[in-house]
Parts: C-alpha cells; structure tokens; sequence
C-alpha cells in the first residue's frame, strides 16, 4: 500500500511539463482538480476494520484475535505508552528521518543545477527518487515479516545515511548517482514501512490510529525543520555538502535510538499467552 507514494514519482515529469507549459498556478489548480476527482471518492471505498468484511488481522480465525499478543487483553494503556522510553525514541527517529527526505526531495533540483547538471536530467532524478523507495518499501516489508522488525528498521537508516554521503559526489557521474538512488531511496522507503509495523509489533492495535497520528505529527515537525534548515545552510555557505553531511550524522544518532527500543511490555504478556 504504501508503495503507492513511491509510484507518483511518475507524475513529476507531468508536473515539470505542466510547470514550464502553463506556469505553476495552472499546476498546482490541476493537482488540486484531480485530488477532487479521485482522490476524495477512493477514500469512500476505504473500511476501518477487517472485520467489518469478516476477516481478521493477518488471517488469523476468530479466537485467535485476541491471543496473538496485540489483543486489548493484553494492551498496555495509552498514557503508558505516551511515556514509554521507546516511544520516544521512534519519534524523534521519526523527526530525522523526515527532516532529511523532505530536504533531499524539496532541494534535490536547486541542488543538482547547482551542480552544473541541467533541468531535464536534475527532473529525472527527482522522479527516481520515489519510484526507487518502491523496491525498499516491499523488501524492508518483507524482511520485517521474517526478521526481527528492529533490527530491520536500524538498517533502513543505516541506508538512508549511506544514501546521504553519496549525495555529495553526485555531480562525478551517473555511478554514485544510482548509488545514492538506491540507498536513500531503499531505505527512506523502508523506514515508512516499518514506522507503522514497529507501532504495532511493539503497542497492539488499539490506539494504533493515534499512536501514529503522534509520530507522523513529530515527522511533520522534521519536514518544516529540514529544508527550512537546509535552505539556509545554501544561503549561508553557499553549498548544500553541510546540510548532506549534517542529515547523515543525525541518521547515525536515528540508529543509535532505533537499537535502543524495548517491546512494550503487552508483546511480552502476548507471548506468555501463546506458550503452550
């Protein structure tokens, strides 16, 4: 599902061409248009619960919903949660991950041009950019489901801060420009996969919606931080390198608090439950 953001990475050369054909008051008019169009009617086919079709989460028959370690019989209160270590930990996390996409995503084309490399290709790089966190957002999916989600997650900034040191060696040619493509884009893709799963490996299901109101709220707060910053950094010295290399050491510190996360304390009681 979430691999639908990385798809409108096939829209930009649309809206570059739209941009440099029309201006981009009749641009952003027709996003807007078109969000009326599909976008409000598609939210109307969306169902809160799996149960309201009759099925249940990851399959899993009837009486077993409430014994998988995620059930309300085992969850821990929202106020708990709230002051949970962790909790904390993934926010913040959250915070530095956004910041740092949102700079990349919102100064990647001033930020090439300033490179020497012209408009068309900075466009095509910038388009890249979410098509390529299609392939992390399904791998890190799927390796989450099969190792342990945390460690997981600790790689995916891993590749996001790999990913940020080649963005400064852009400019040498097309080989560390797939480089960076496919580590910040891989691993910006699989962090937004694990957000939510680690929300409810880690905290069940039944203030799953707030719980991740919460941490998209601190990511909110990392998106207008980010590229404010990194704007001023260009103002300042004159070059993005700083802000590049800046982002990568506070990806480093993101990894540092994803390895210190503890499970709340319902996945333990969840799985004294399932012992036989």
């Amino acid at each position: 599902m979430s691999s639908g953001f990385g798809a409108s990475g096939l829209l930009l050369p649309l809206l570059i061409l739209l941009i440099d054909t029309y201006g981009w008051r009749i641009a952003v008019i027709s996003l807007g248009v078109a969000m009326w169009g599909l976008g409000i009617p598609l939210t109307l086919v969306i169902r809160d619960k799996p149960e309201q079709l009759g099925l249940y989460p990851d399959g899993m028959p009837p009486d077993e919903s409430t014994l998988n370690g995620v059930g309300e019989q085992v969850e821990i209160s929202f106020t708990k949660t709230l002051r949970d270590r962790s909790f904390s930990y993934l926010c913040i996390a959250e915070a530095i991950r956004f910041s740092a996409v949102s700079s990349v995503v919102i100064h990647i084309m001033p930020y090439l041009s300033s490179e020497g490399i012209s408009r068309g290709v900075a466009g095509l790089i910038a388009a890249a950019i979410p098509l390529s966190s299609i392939a992390g957002r399904l791998v890190f999916g799927w390796l989450s489901d099969i190792f342990d989600k945390q460690h997981v997650m600790a790689v995916t900034y891993g590749f996001m801060t790999v990913g940020l040191l080649i963005l400064c060696y852009v400019s040498a040619g097309w080989f560390p420009t797939i480089l960076f493509l496919f580590f910040f884009s891989s691993g910006f893709g699989g962090t937004a996969v694990l957000r939510g799963a680690i929300i409810k490996e880690y905290y069940g299901t039944k203030f799953f919606g707030k719980l991740v109101g919460i941490t998209m709220g601190f990511a909110a707060i990392g998106g207008i931080i980010g590229p404010t910053l990194t704007g001023w950094i260009f103002d300042r010295f004159g070059e993005y390198y700083f802000a590049w290399l800046g982002f990568s050491g506070c990806s480093i510190l993101a990894v540092v608090l994803i390895l210190q996360m503890k499970h709340g304390a319902h996945v333990s009681a969840g799985r004294e439950t399932r012992k036989p």
